[in-house]
């Protein structure tokens, strides 16, 4: 996937400003910058937040602007107020309608479009873009673009870069049922389209993503598990999650000596490279005499040999990190199914849940930084499960905040779903907002996104209907850092979709009521 150069055909832009309307003027009381305008729109004129205007430089080339912050202007009098106490209120219509431009660029004869050297001109004529000026100032021009929707403002398709998702990461953030999972379906199918080799790994949490499994009739590969299925691998990878398995069955095992004595044999088990069978482990115990009550060695051992999750003999397949790591590459899509268990004697625990996620996200890393010819994009919905801010408590273990930091550059690009934002890890979210999908917010969320963005950019969320963002990319657009409000393609709905009030509330039998009063 090599980068393609920009096209460097001359463009004749007075035929694509033929097109373009003039709304209004450039004003302000003081100064005339670059980055920001302030606007004055003739009168029975209004812009949408969002829409793209321009003005025309010394040189007769656009400069072009996203509205932000539409308001109305009009000064106000105190006898204005009493008049509207008494119901007579005033008819006088000498407000205007004021906008902020926020500068997207100047489009060049050449087709790039950079920033301008000097400020606007005082009193500058504002015009609307038109549709081929908009798509000359947003279309990323490579091979690689992804169709991910339309904006709401002019129909005009988005398409954005797939290569800064795979360098940099990806966020997507929202409320429920503002359409963050339709939108990565959305995004997953077709940059699959957009390059067929990609290959996914899905941690998925509610099981919302088993619709790709679709994607096999159009002639990808998609594989989804239950979760357990690599419990075996897990065991002898992490010590503290078999200690949490065996908890669950003996409450001898969750604190004191004998469980120190337990977890030390299970720890013991994985430096020797030895699978945590009960000959193992009960072996690892009774080398840890020394120092030791009789009873605790007694006790330990008799947890041992009463634990379930410690088998008899090693299993004849343990499914870890190569099993994992076949079944990546022989798909283009691996779901992690953690809303299904299929083994009764696997515990439904959360906290066992996470430590899988963990040691599958710790095997792609592993994989990735030491082979240069493996690649896997991580997906994890409900961020706050595995990377949670410190006051909300748990732990964030050590390989996320490497995937959101140096996963792209290795092969293993995170993309994380975020539904509440301020319960995400701050050091997570700032490395992945390069690429930032944001629905409509809770306030409190909305005040995370000033703290990280800025209020230009929390100025253009507004209040969006369900299925639009403001998607911002560092280089996925033509521009570096441009903000687009996007309406999102349904490729796919989520699994829930289906399952909706009339499924979920059927009418009531009324017999079955009658026999129960009865």
């Amino acid at each position: 996937m090599n980068k393609e150069s920009e096209a460097c055909e001359k463009i004749d832009v007075k035929e694509v400003l033929k097109q373009a309307n003039q709304v209004g003027n450039v004003f302000s009381r003081y100064t005339y910058g670059i980055n920001k305008i302030y606007i004055t729109l003739r009168r029975d004129v209004k812009l949408p937040l969002g829409s793209y205007v321009f003005v025309l430089d010394e040189d007769g080339l656009p400069i072009v602007y996203q509205v932000a912050s539409p308001e109305y202007y009009r000064y106000g009098y105190d006898f204005e107020k009493r008049l509207i106490a008494y119901g007579r209120a005033s008819k006088d219509e000498s407000h205007t309608y004021d906008c902020v431009g926020i500068l997207v660029g100047k489009l060049y004869e050449h087709g790039k479009i950079e920033p301008p050297k000097y400020p606007v001109i005082p009193l500058s004529e504002v015009f609307t873009c038109p549709p081929k000026l908009i798509e000359l100032v947003t279309e990323p021009n490579t091979p690689f673009k992804v169709k991910i929707g339309t904006d709401p403002l002019t129909s005009q398709p988005v398409h954005i870069d797939l290569r800064p998702l795979l360098r940099q990461g990806l966020l997507i953030s929202g409320a429920q049922g503002t359409g963050k999972t339709t939108a990565l379906l959305t995004l997953i199918s077709r940059s699959l389209e957009a390059y067929k080799h990609l290959r996914f790994l899905i941690l998925d949490w509610t099981g919302e993503f088993q619709p790709l499994c679709s994607l096999n009739d159009s002639g990808f590969k998609v594989c989804s598990v239950s979760w357990d299925k690599y419990i075996t691998g897990l065991k002898m990878d992490d010590p503290e999650s078999t200690l949490r398995l065996i908890e669950e069955e003996d409450p001898r095992a969750k604190t004191g000596a004998p469980s120190e004595v337990l977890f030390t044999a299970l720890v013991l088990c994985k430096k020797d490279k030895q699978y945590p069978t009960k000959q193992n482990v009960k072996k690892k115990i009774e080398e840890q005499t020394e120092g030791r009550l009789k009873g605790t060695i007694s006790t330990a051992l008799s947890i041992a040999d009463k634990a379930d999750h410690i088998p008899e003999k090693e299993p004849k397949e343990i499914y870890g990190r190569e099993g994992l790591l076949k079944e990546i590459k022989n798909n283009n899509i691996l779901i992690i199914d953690f809303s299904r268990t299929e083994s009764r004697e696997v515990p439904d625990d959360f906290e066992v849940k996470k430590r899988m996620g963990t040691f599958l996200a710790r095997c792609v890393w592993e994989e990735a930084t030491q082979k240069k010819d493996f690649g896997c994009i991580v997906i994890s919905d409900e961020a706050h499960r595995i990377a949670p801010e410190k006051f909300y408590g748990g732990e964030m273990d050590p390989v996320w905040l490497r995937l959101a930091t140096e996963g792209g550059r290795n092969g293993c690009p995170l993309w994380l779903v975020a539904r509440r934002l301020s319960l995400v890890s701050k050091a997570v979210t700032t490395e992945l907002q390069q690429n930032f999908i944001c629905f409509n917010v809770e306030d409190v969320d909305r005040k995370r996104i000033i703290e990280d963005l800025g209020e230009t950019f929390a100025s253009l969320l507004g209040a969006l209907p369900p299925g639009e963002a403001i998607v911002k990319s560092a280089t996925g657009f033509k521009v570096p850092g441009q903000v687009t409000h996007v309406k999102f393609d349904k490729v796919l709905e989520p699994s829930s979709v289906k399952y909706g009030l009339e499924e979920r509330f059927k009418p009531v039998d009324g017999n079955k009521v009658e026999q129960v009063r009865a």
